[in-house]
């Protein structure tokens, strides 16, 4: 996920050899019974979890027999898919698990720490669990391997938050709104029509989450205060 190269530093009027840490990111291409269905650039880790995560958001799960395999830049999905079905929860989340889940993406996240090119998303209880956490350079791979640990765990989506360090665009939310995440918080902004995905499908919207605070645009309820 990282390696180590030579590189020539400019700093204090002189330029001189040092050494940094580089991201790396992989292509792979999703199969499903043969056929061709996404291709992504990401981190090449949790690569199964994408292809849950693919799955869940098109309303679809393997069944116990279906084979998921990766070889060679190929996410191979061989067996009988069936339909997802997700609930429409309830939870609420107190506003220091809010914040502790937010400032959680920076304690947890090494990756970005040691090179500042990775994205994070994690999932956490409202009891502040954290449930599963991930570093990707591509944000939107990040939300979909969060999702896809979620579907391949059992575990219902609506019932958990999320917190990403990315903003939260339309097509952000919209993966989320797929399987009936609730509450997501980010330490980013949010676009109109990301809010406008979140109030169309009873999302908590919270962005700006850090230092303490945060600013919520839609459906406040959901927070204990």
């Amino acid at each position: 996920m990282i390696v180590e190269r030579e590189i020539h530093c400019f700093q204090g009027g002189k330029t001189e050899r040092c050494r940094d840490k580089i991201a790396v990111e992989e292509e792979y291409e999703l199969y499903i019974n043969g056929s061709r269905q996404a291709s992504y650039m990401c981190s090449p880790n949790n690569i199964e979890e994408l292809a849950y995560g693919f799955l869940a958001e098109r309303g679809l799960k393997p069944k116990s027999t279906t084979q998921i395999r990766i070889e060679n830049g190929k996410i191979k999905v061989d067996g009988e898919l069936v339909e997802a079905f997700f609930t429409r929860g309830e939870s609420r989340f107190p506003v220091e698990k809010i914040i502790s889940a937010v400032e959680a993406l920076y304690t947890r996240g090494s990756a970005f720490r040691e090179t500042g090119a990775f994205h994070g998303a994690l999932c956490f209880m409202p009891s502040g669990e954290v449930l599963f956490h991930v570093e990707d350079v591509s944000r939107h791979c990040a939300v979909d391997k969060c999702i896809g640990f979620l579907a391949k765990s059992n575990i219902e989506p609506s019932a958990v938050g999320f917190a990403v360090s990315c903003r939260l665009t339309k097509s952000i939310v919209e993966k989320l709104a797929s399987v009936g995440v609730r509450l997501v918080a980010s330490k980013a902004a949010p676009t109109l029509q990301g809010i406008q995905v979140a109030e169309q499908n009873g999302i908590t919207l919270i962005g700006f989450a850090r230092n303490n605070r945060f600013n919520i645009y839609t459906h406040p309820e959901r927070i204990i205060f």
